[in-house]
């Protein structure tokens, strides 16, 4: 192996180490710093006021060979946000052993002597929640606080998260909103590279310029003279006669059609505007619709469709809803189905059923396993109601019994489900509900004509 070789498998395995760089995290001064959240991390604009963050523990700590330990506070300038204050607390030891074995000894200081939250959201491994409600301290202050503790490999978190004391309503901190903030923390761990190890570039060997090929002169050919062929003059187009499409309109309406349509689509579509759960925003992952109709009469248009569309919490809760339809379609304006290309602007109007799920992540993960796995709480709803709106499309017909419709509108889903499921609420707590949400879709039918 030459010199040169030698120095390019050094240069990659250095790379390769700090780009595959895992635990155990925090453990130089650089690293531990950056395993704290972040003003961006809050959930509204905060003001550092406090930062006791530096190497050394307390002999508690200690005796399991903790090396880094501190607090940072953070205040929001809003003292009627429902995350005011976050106290963001860490423990950094050699290993996650070390780390699980602190935990069971350190638990009492850990709960500040709070009563625990049954089925805690799962974050990280060995996750536990206690929470403070009402005058929990004897001094007439009511208080909404929580604590989650929980555990990165060697990385022991505490977040203690109060409600603001000028908060308009009661109680609008929810654990669910302490869960997310502690997801990032989990990301800010697993971000924290060792510093002052540096990534050697990998040395990129030059590559020769492709060479051109160069044609091999020919021999020339002689071409030989061909007579033009004359062309046949074009017949004229027959002339259309004045008055003849609103002919054809009118006796669609009045007769109707002597053959059968029917579509088949499906189409893409997406809530309009922001939407919010608990504080926490709403993400839609995916909504199609997938659809089968067919066309009865000049102005009558019935459709069956299946409809599906998922919302997030962002690794915290996850919402199905999938809904059942028969709907009708008022086309109006009927042109005739067997003209080549033809818009059609539907009114529609339908019933159906709706099928809800609630994925919640909740309780503790298993410490025996290597990648502990959160368990997931699962609810269910069904429900009753309607839809309304209308959508425009443009029918191109391909062949004489086939043909493509673009398509696009909008749509407003008005339903009523059991078990208080969220898409059920024109407003939840206040903010704007999605289940209710005016939609846009854009999409795409197939058509097949045929004799009656």
């Amino acid at each position: 192996m030459g010199v040169r070789a030698v120095c390019v498998l050094a240069a990659t395995l250095a790379f390769a180490r700090v780009a595959h760089a895992g635990p155990p995290w925090g453990t130089d001064d650089g690293s531990f710093q950056a395993t704290y959240l972040q003003a961006g991390d809050l959930a509204s604009p905060s003001d550092m006021t406090g930062d006791w963050a530096k190497a050394g523990c307390e002999p508690g700590a200690a005796q399991f060979g903790c090396t880094h330990w501190g607090k940072k506070l953070w205040t929001a300038k809003d003292a009627s946000t429902a995350m005011w204050q976050v106290h963001d607390l860490r423990w950094v030891f050699p290993s996650a052993d070390a780390a699980a074995r602190f935990m069971p000894s350190a638990m009492d200081e850990l709960a500040e002597g709070l009563p625990p939250v049954n089925t805690p959201p799962a974050v990280g491994a060995d996750t536990r929640m206690f929470t403070a409600q009402g005058d929990t301290y004897g001094i007439g202050i009511e208080v909404i606080m929580y604590n989650l503790v929980f555990r990165v490999d060697n990385v022991v978190v505490k977040l203690f998260v109060a409600q603001g004391p000028e908060a308009k309503q009661r109680k609008i901190l929810t654990p669910l909103m302490v869960a997310a903030l502690g997801q990032k923390a989990v990301e800010r761990i697993r971000a924290a590279e060792p510093r002052g190890v540096a990534a050697a570039p990998v040395p990129v060997q030059p590559q020769p310029q492709p060479v051109e090929p160069v044609p091999a002169p020919s021999a020339p050919v002689e071409s030989v003279p061909v007579a033009p062929t004359p062309e046949p003059a074009p017949e004229p187009a027959p002339e259309r006669s004045k008055g003849r499409l609103a002919r054809e309109i009118k006796d669609y309406w009045r007769g109707g059609s002597h053959k059968s349509y029917v579509f088949v689509g499906g189409n893409y579509s997406k809530a309009f505007g922001d939407y919010t759960l608990s504080g926490l925003k709403l993400t839609e992952k995916n909504g199609f619709d997938i659809s089968i109709g067919a066309l009865l009469h000049p102005r009558a248009y019935v459709q069956f469709t299946f409809h599906r569309d998922v919302w997030q919490v962002p690794k915290v809760e996850e919402l199905l809803v999938r809904r059942v339809e028969i709907i009708y379609g008022f086309d109006l304006l009927a042109l005739p189905p067997d003209w080549r290309v033809r818009p059609a602007l539907m009114a529609l109007l339908g019933f159906g059923l709706g099928f809800g799920r609630t994925d919640s992540l909740v309780g503790e993960a298993d410490p025996n396993l290597p990648a502990p796995l959160p368990m997931v709480k699962e609810g269910r709803a069904i429900g009753i109601g309607g839809i309304f709106g209308g959508d425009f499309a443009l029918h191109i017909r391909v062949t004489r019994g086939f043909e493509l419709a673009p398509y696009a509108g909008i749509t407003l889903p008005a339903y009523r489900y059991s078990n208080d499921f969220p898409a059920a609420e024109r407003h939840i707590d206040g903010e704007r509900g999605f289940g209710r949400a005016w939609r846009w879709h854009v999409g795409l039918k197939i058509g097949f004509q045929g004799s009656r």
